[in-house]
């Protein structure tokens, strides 16, 4: 009696699947779905190899001073060398690093950027930002905010967004002189 249960169980069971199944099938766009937008798509994987020419490429108004890439992290960063620059320029170059690294690339997931002030006759450097920009995080909205934020102090909503930290030099020189 046991094996006749067994036996007619796995027919029944072989015989509702071929039903069964499509009926789960339509219920499929009913389920909500969580996807994640990318812009660019097929965009440049940097790697050790492509690192320095695809950053080099760039348009940028500031002198590189370092570029690093490991696990995922794109560490990058730019030299102000003289006392010509506004704050928009610089705002500009951060705005470029930032799509670069997001909209360009497809496996930089982490961006940290450093603005730095060099001083050629005292052979020294300071920080004057610090960006740490993550995929996950990252809008266009907040992009483009920065990139139209002009010679003003940046806004709130940028820095706690962007994780953008202002140095003291960066504040007595360049915002409130």
């Amino acid at each position: 009696m046991n094996r006749g249960w067994l036996i007619g169980t796995v027919l029944l069971v072989t015989v509702a699947i071929p039903v069964v199944l499509p009926q789960l099938a339509d219920l499929e766009p009913a389920l909500p779905r969580y996807a994640a937008q990318t812009l660019g798509g097929g965009g440049a994987s940097l790697a050790e190899e492509n690192i320095v020419d695809l950053v080099s490429s760039l348009p940028f108004s500031l002198v590189i001073g370092s570029v690093g890439w490991k696990n995922g992290v794109l560490s990058l960063d730019l030299k102000v060398t003289g006392n010509d620059h506004e704050p928009e320029e610089l705002y500009r170059n951060m705005a470029l690093a930032i799509s670069f690294a997001f909209e360009d690339t497809d496996n930089v997931n982490q961006l940290l950027l450093r603005i730095v002030a060099e001083d050629k006759w005292l052979d020294s450097r300071r920080l004057l930002l610090a960006g740490d920009i993550r995929r996950g995080e990252w809008s266009l909205q907040l992009q483009q905010l920065l990139q139209k934020t002009g010679n003003k102090p940046l806004p709130d909503v940028l820095k706690k967004g962007f994780r953008i930290s202002e140095s003291e030099l960066w504040r007595k020189q360049f915002i409130y002189p």
